[in-house]
């Protein structure tokens, strides 16, 4: 089932994936997640064409120009922001909880390396990803005896197309503080909440994994060190 208020693309989406692996694979489905009423209905959706879920996934996400410092924060931007990231996430988490705790099952929600670190601006998204971490492993606690289980996944910087329209000085900084070659695409993130969709992850339960290429590994300085190291020894 494929949520989206862009419609258009997650019909896009399920075209493919239909005819790719058959024509009842994919459903597309116009949803705002600011309106619980439209998670009610997207639940029931779910269950007439495909039968009760059983891996639920929390991925939408916005990050506003306008989500910038503290100080000049329009309450009617956090307010959104924290909509959409953060109780969007709830919501669903609520509406499917009933088929969850008969059957068991799998819940992933996204986070954020903001959610670890601060920023010069985004503080509504940072607030919110470091919301999701809190709102997964209580759903891990409150409900894991009845075999339910809530992770998140915390990317860093990845090639979704928003970063690939960044400025290329901009994409050079995230590479430059991520300890790989390259940053991460969307496969390396399918793969890990594909992961954890599964029952390869039945023992993991409440966790957070950062998916991120290292960016967070490192102490803020190194790529200043490793700058120094390389004009020191290119003068020799």
């Amino acid at each position: 089932m494929l949520a989206d208020i862009n419609i258009e693309g997650a019909e896009r989406l399920a075209a493919i994936l239909n005819e790719r692996h058959g024509e009842k694979t994919a459903l597309a489905v116009e949803v705002d997640l600011r309106a619980e009423q439209q998670i009610e209905q997207l639940v029931q959706r779910t269950v007439d064409h495909f039968g009760a879920p059983d891996i639920v996934v929390n991925i939408a996400g916005i990050f506003p120009i306008d989500d910038g410092d503290i100080a000049g924060m329009q309450v009617e931007v956090w307010d959104n922001v924290f909509a959409v990231n953060l109780r969007s996430a709830m919501l669903l988490t609520k509406h499917t909880l009933p088929y969850l705790r008969e059957k068991g099952g799998s819940i992933i929600n996204t986070a954020s390396t903001h959610a670890f670190a601060g920023d010069s601006s985004l503080s509504g998204y940072g607030a919110t990803k470091a919301a999701i971490i809190a709102l997964t492993k209580y759903t891990a606690t409150q409900y894991g005896k009845e075999g339910v289980r809530a992770n998140v996944i915390c990317p860093g910087t990845t090639t979704t197309p928003p970063a690939q329209q960044l400025p290329q000085p901009i994409k050079d900084i995230y590479l430059e503080h991520t300890m790989a070659k390259a940053l991460n695409s969307p496969t390396e993130l399918g793969k890990a909440f594909l992961f954890l969709a599964s029952d390869d992850s039945r023992g993991i339960n409440g966790e957070v994994i950062r998916v991120d290429g290292g960016l967070l590994a490192n102490q803020p300085f190194v790529p200043d060190m490793n700058r120094l190291g390389m004009a020191t020894a290119s003068s020799q």
